[in-house]
């Protein structure tokens, strides 16, 4: 029964492959390039285990996709190519891989070279393990560069005798390293003890859930001869492509130029505004409806410098598009350090005519875009007042961004929490864009968990941002900024 589903799930991950037409990753991340190195050098052999439906056949094919051919003078040797399979149909599988030279049944030994029938597909001989022996030790012996993965291995040894099953080891783990041959082993189980020992390299695959969502882990358990700086990562299945999310800090030595070219804007809907991501836009089914508000809540694990990156890019878009904003600085950042962050992405006229940045430090000295507060609930409404009837007046699209944490600090949170149900309404009345952005446990937070239109949570698992929805349900996504033009830009990859 388990076999039957392993097979069921194997075939299940090969559905949306299409070798030829799926460009390459949109980066080269650092633990699968790694785990590739340790297969180009010859002899060694990969363990892939975890639990049915955590990806094996995927990541197994995504290594064997990355197999080159060795280069001499103009012209290039192909390398050998060699999956033995008992839980992909053969013909299925050549359809997907064309490029694979050969594909063997385990259960039958008969390799699919081009004449295979479906009758022979299901076919169950005899000398199976013995046929898949000599093809492999033909491999060994053309001492060409070759990969060979058996997926899965408990699959190919399940029929066989023992001295068939000896054979078949002797093959895979002696001697790989004069023929130029390296070995994946995809095992059906979630830990396989017997194999363990016997391989040079162990990679587990694992599938969690994040309130309800998908997340899905690779951890690197040992690369002999390799240095692991880090051993997980999270990785999607989307479009049947083994891709591990991007990193945090590979992401962030981007270089933030003072004079950022600013891309095109992302433009806002007639019933939305955009939040200068498209990606982040779709997450939202649309955008944020205009008279709306979102609820961004920054786990613990999110850096401040990743938590502004985020805010930026979102105030950056709505002001570029003629926007004006009311701001409440990020917590543990000035409203001079929020007003040279904004300049970099709308310019000094949009900063001082359009965008006005709260100040609880009275010695500051005078702004055209800060706004001093005296830090008390009955004195600052007023002034707050002000402000957004000054920006009503100068644009018909106006936002305001709250940092309720510092709200909190401020004013206390008994103060804070009946006045929300007045500011939503404000905001629909005016059909205006509220952003607000939590990161501690506060009354504030619950109460604003129950009031918003759109509710975002982010944190950080293994050096990815992760973001997902509450209000609307989303999938949990991995986020990856770019800085091609000095301007940081959010991509978002759905874990599937």
């Amino acid at each position: 029964m388990a076999a039957a589903s392993e097979h069921s799930l194997a075939n299940a991950e090969l559905q949306n492959v299409e070798l030829e037409d799926i460009p390459a990753q949109p980066f080269e991340d650092e633990l699968l390039s790694l785990i590739w190195k340790f297969l180009e050098s010859p002899g060694n052999v990969l363990l892939v285990q975890g639990a049915p439906g955590t990806g094996k056949t995927t990541l197994a094919l995504e290594l064997l996709r990355r197999v080159k051919g060795t280069r001499i003078g103009p012209r290039e040797i192909s390398a050998n190519k060699v999956y033995v399979s008992s839980r992909i149909s053969p013909i299925k599988f050549r359809r997907h891989f064309p490029g694979v030279h050969e594909v063997i049944d385990s259960m039958s030994g008969k390799g699919l070279a081009g004449a295979w029938t479906e009758g022979e597909d299901n076919a169950r001989l005899s000398g199976a393990g013995t046929n898949i022996v000599h093809r492999i030790l033909a491999m060994k012996r053309a001492k060409q560069k070759g990969i060979v993965v058996i997926d899965s291995w408990e699959g190919a040894v399940r029929n066989l005798i023992e001295e068939e099953r000896r054979s078949l080891e002797s093959a895979i783990f002696s001697e790989l390293d004069d023929s130029k041959l390296g070995a994946v082993l995809v095992s059906e189980g979630e830990r396989a003890s017997n194999l363990t020992h016997l391989v040079d390299g162990i990679t587990t695959l694992s599938m969690s859930r994040l309130e309800g969502r998908v997340v899905r882990s690779i951890m690197v358990d040992k690369l002999r001869g390799f240095r692991l700086r880090r051993q997980g990562a999270l990785f999607t299945l989307d479009r049947g492509r083994f891709t591990p999310l991007p990193r945090v800090g590979f992401h962030l030595d981007g270089d933030l130029s003072e004079t950022p070219k600013i891309p095109a804007i992302v433009p806002h809907s007639e019933a939305a505004y955009s939040t200068g991501s498209e990606d982040l836009d779709k997450l939202l089914q649309g955008g944020v409806k205009k008279g709306s508000s979102v609820l961004i809540d920054l786990n613990s694990t999110v850096s401040p410098r990743v938590g502004i990156i985020l805010i930026d890019i979102i105030t950056a878009n709505f002001i570029n598009q003629g926007g004006s904003a009311f701001i409440v600085p990020y917590s543990i950042f000035s409203s001079q350090t929020v007003a040279d962050s904004m300049r970099r992405y709308v310019g000094n006229t949009a900063l001082n005519e359009r965008v006005r940045i709260a100040e609880y430090n009275q010695g500051l000295p005078d702004e055209e875009w800060r706004v001093k507060m005296k830090g008390k609930i009955e004195e600052d409404i007023p002034i707050l007042n002000k402000c957004w009837n000054q920006l009503g007046a100068i644009s018909t699209s106006r936002m305001m961004k709250f940092d309720f944490d510092k709200l909190a600090q401020v004013y206390g949170e008994a103060v804070g929490v009946p006045s929300l149900a007045e500011i939503g309404a404000g905001i629909r009345e005016s059909a205006a864009f509220m952003m607000a952005v939590v990161s501690r446990p506060t009354m504030m937070r619950e109460e604003l968990q129950r009031s918003v239109d759109y509710y975002l949570k982010t944190q950080t698992v293994d050096e990815s941002l992760l973001i997902y929805g509450i209000k609307p349900f989303s999938n949990v996504h991995g986020a990856e900024f770019t800085f091609e033009r000095g301007y940081p830009h959010l991509s978002l990859m759905e874990i599937v």
